[in-house]
């Protein structure tokens, strides 16, 4: 007699569109193959590369080693004490109108934004901007909200369609939340100019809406961890309330590492510590505690001066590169290959990604006749681009736009 499995009303879930196009790539045995999807920063050699801020700190910590005991459920206090700082600065810290908790990195302090959000503030209805980061509307929708979206790039004028944003912000229902990135907008690389979050913060106010901030590159856009958290330290300082969703996977490469903070700004310091109440409670229910080790060397270079001069020198030269690279694809595109179509853009943009406007097509041919491995949003990740392949990238993009005239 055929037992029926337990699980035979499950269906098999596609695999992410990303994750299939990383086993793609991994399985071309052509030497030459370009890999431009996944966001990881690679160095000029294409090598997944240690910072070698996080380096030293990596061996200081194991010099006086703290052991693998639980720490709080808030999580390493040195961490979300430094992780504060980073995004909000010395003087907005007292008094404490701030609720923090170490998260699973930026998915996970999202996570636990949106949780709360849902559940404990009963705020279901959210506004995402497209293109984006395409788990959002998973990870709300997990939970319960309902996530809706609105054009938030222009691909005609290469810019955000502020106008848009602006108009959905005035028709939404009060109690809205609207989930936004400080910088590096993944996937456009088109931020929004200061003007443009004074308006956000007064529309923000005027609407009753609740903003969530994904801060997942600080410091790739100007090349200072200060200069990119101005939006936040803006919103801070006009007196609205929000979260802050952080991630250090890209700022300091500890992508598996799974280094983040959840922030929450209230109008008192008894709300914050409400709001603190909640975030762990929800936490404990999932995960109790959040890992140590990654944290701790984060927390190692918050607390070292030297260490914090180093890894601002280190997002500093790694901007550097990439806006380098976004200047070569520029030079190549229209002056050596004279590519048909619009290519500025590319140095307009800011952080790990260029929207390139390439379509399916295009990026369907440069897998098959090139070995150029691209998202099929058009998406290309431009640290993976160097001295060594950039105009074998470039001569592949142009191809393909030419083929399809």
């Amino acid at each position: 007699m055929t037992q029926t499995s337990v699980f035979a009303s499950l269906e098999t879930e596609p695999a992410d569109p990303i994750i299939q196009v990383m086993q793609a790539y991994a399985a071309d045995a052509d030497p030459n193959k370009i890999d431009v999807s996944i966001g990881v920063y690679f160095d000029e050699n294409g090598k997944f590369v240690t910072y070698p801020s996080v380096a030293k700190a990596k061996v200081k910590l194991a010099q006086n080693d703290p052991g693998h005991n639980y720490h709080t459920m808030k999580g390493v206090p040195e961490f979300v004490a430094g992780a504060r700082e980073v995004i909000f600065g010395k003087d907005r810290l007292q008094p404490n109108r701030i609720a923090s908790q170490q998260a699973i990195s930026g998915s996970g302090a999202l996570h636990s934004a949106f949780n709360v959000i849902t559940k404990q503030m009963q705020r279901k209805q959210f506004y995402v901007g497209v293109p984006t980061w395409g788990n959002y509307f998973s990870m709300i929708s997990h939970v319960g909200g309902n996530p809706q979206s609105y054009q938030y790039y222009d691909d005609k004028a290469h810019q955000v369609a502020f106008s848009v944003i602006e108009e959905t912000m005035k028709q939404a229902e009060s109690g809205a939340v609207f989930v936004m990135q400080a910088c590096c907008h993944n996937p456009t690389g088109a931020d929004l100019t200061q003007e443009q979050w004074q308006t956000v913060a007064k529309l923000a106010k005027e609407r009753n809406l609740l903003l969530v901030i994904d801060i997942a590159y600080q410091g790739f856009s100007s090349g200072s961890t200060e200069t990119d958290a101005w939006p936040v330290r803006y919103l801070f300082d006009q007196g609205l309330e929000f979260f802050v969703c952080q991630s250090f996977s890209k700022n300091m490469g500890l992508y598996g590492e799974r280094v983040g903070c959840v922030h929450a700004v209230a109008a008192t310091p008894a709300d914050a510590a409400a709001i603190e109440s909640n975030l762990i409670v929800n936490f404990r229910s999932e995960c109790s505690f959040a890992p140590a080790w990654g944290a701790r060397v984060a927390a190692t270079i918050f607390g070292d001066e030297q260490l914090k001069k180093e890894w601002a020198d280190d997002v500093a030269a790694i901007t550097n590169r990439l806006h380098g690279v976004r200047q070569q694809i520029l030079e190549l595109l229209t002056t050596k290959y004279k590519t048909p179509g619009y290519w500025d853009h590319v140095t307009r943009q800011h952080g790990l990604f260029w929207h390139s406007g390439l379509e399916p097509k295009h990026i369907e041919r440069l897998r098959t006749e090139h070995h150029v491995y691209a998202v099929p949003t058009g998406r290309v990740n431009v640290a993976g681009l160097n001295e060594n392949n950039v105009e074998c990238f470039c001569r592949a993009v142009d191809e393909v736009v030419r083929h399809f005239l």
